[in-house]
């Protein structure tokens, strides 16, 4: 089987604030702070994933009813073939009730992207700890890839 992807751009909310006009350093703050949930001045892996994640799944959630319905699901890109769709649909509805959960996603997207690999990316002094200056010291147009 073929297996499709889809992708989110880390530093989506980034764009979003400077098309409103704040300039690069505030864009990078505010972003920091919406990764930094518990408001520690530094974003661990949980908090880094769960982030990444969650824009993933609300891609996928068109109507925006924190659910991923089989006809949501029909639209993601890459998957071409009916029988995939469903095939996937199934593996990551474990509950079998037609909808997609972000818990049932994020349980899927553990084990099928590469949201550790991006984070140790960004680890630049390997304390398992992003600070600010490592969020906008790199590129923010890396890419965080689940594979379906």
């Amino acid at each position: 089987m073929r297996r499709a992807t889809v992708k989110i751009i880390l530093g989506i909310l980034v764009i979003a604030i400077m098309s409103l006009g704040a300039s690069r350093s505030e864009a990078l703050h505010e972003y920091f702070k919406s990764l930094d949930i518990n408001n520690d001045g530094k974003v661990d892996l949980q908090e880094f994933s769960g982030e990444m994640k969650k824009q993933v799944f609300d891609e996928l959630d068109a109507d925006k009813n924190k659910e991923v319905t089989e006809s949501e699901w029909g639209s993601v890109p890459d998957i071409t073939e009916e029988k995939e769709h469903e095939s996937v649909f199934k593996k990551i509805d474990r509950d079998t009730d037609s909808r997609i959960t972000f818990f049932e996603f994020s349980d899927y997207a553990e084990s099928n992207s590469n949201i550790m690999k991006a984070f140790m990316g960004l680890d630049m002094d390997k304390n398992n700890l992003l600070s600010p200056d490592e969020v906008s010291s790199r590129p923010m147009f890396r890419l965080i890839t689940v594979h379906f």
